[in-house]
């Protein structure tokens, strides 16, 4: 399974908007501390992630904005293309919990959250100087090369404070949400399905962590029930599309 070390910030959760890109903050930190050492940075395979993520769960997420998007314009049968994409990205996201998946405060019953996005930045109120632009330098070096667990140690030893922020969704509600998006489409209840749809958006939280805090992932049983999702059969049959602001 692949994974996605970088936040891109969803255009589709205004909330991941806020978060910082792995490894900007260190490189602009360096730069300050000392401007002619190069501010190389990029994205962090698996093996040297300090916290593991779903490129099958963020794309299905991209996939339940795009559908919701497609029921406002009234494009139904675009909107069914892409709730059928969401559920089978969502699906595709179970296969791997025992390896991703991670508990967090939100976590109720058997629920377990992933990890769809993540990225590291120096914490709040960090001032660079002269002492610490050699550690800073080293830190960014680990990051080109796709190490971020020799970076976060690196700014540890130098006693450079981290924070380790990660987008999670709940793997089995945001599947039956996706389910259920699925099936109130085909019945043309375009108004019960968008409701469906949110349920996943609403879904997702952002949690930080300090690099000596970092959550536990997987060996999780996956053959736990989930609570059953909110079902949106209440909501009234004769809203049209275009209703779904």
């Amino acid at each position: 399974m692949k994974t996605r070390k970088t936040l891109t910030a969803l255009a589709m959760i205004s909330s991941l908007a806020a978060l910082p890109l792995a490894g900007t903050a260190l490189a602009e930190a360096a730069g300050s501390a000392a401007p002619a050492q190069e501010q190389a940075v990029a994205s962090a395979p698996q093996d040297g992630a300090l916290i593991k993520t779903v490129d099958e769960a963020f794309g299905a997420l991209r996939d339940v904005r795009a559908a919701r998007v497609a029921i406002f314009n009234g494009d139904t049968e675009l909107a069914a293309t892409l709730a059928k994409s969401a559920q089978s990205g969502f699906e595709a996201a179970q296969t791997d919990m025992t390896v991703y998946a991670v508990d967090t405060n939100k976590s109720a019953g058997d629920e377990l959250y992933l990890p769809f996005d993540a990225s590291m930045a120096l914490s709040e109120g960090f001032v660079p100087d002269t002492e610490k632009a050699a550690s800073l330098t080293k830190a960014n070096a680990h990051l080109a090369n796709g190490d971020e667990k020799q970076a976060a140690e690196e700014l540890r030893l130098a006693n450079i404070d981290v924070t380790v922020t990660a987008a999670l969704v709940p793997a089995k509600a945001s599947l039956e949400h996706a389910q259920d998006a699925v099936s109130l489409i085909g019945q043309g209840k375009y108004y019960q399905a968008n409701i469906a749809l949110k349920a996943v958006e609403d879904s997702v939280i952002i949690e930080s962590y300090g690099i000596d805090s970092l959550p536990m992932q997987g060996g999780h049983d996956t053959a736990a029930s989930a609570p059953a999702a909110a079902s949106p059969a209440n909501m009234p049959d004769d809203a049209t599309p275009a209703e779904q602001g």
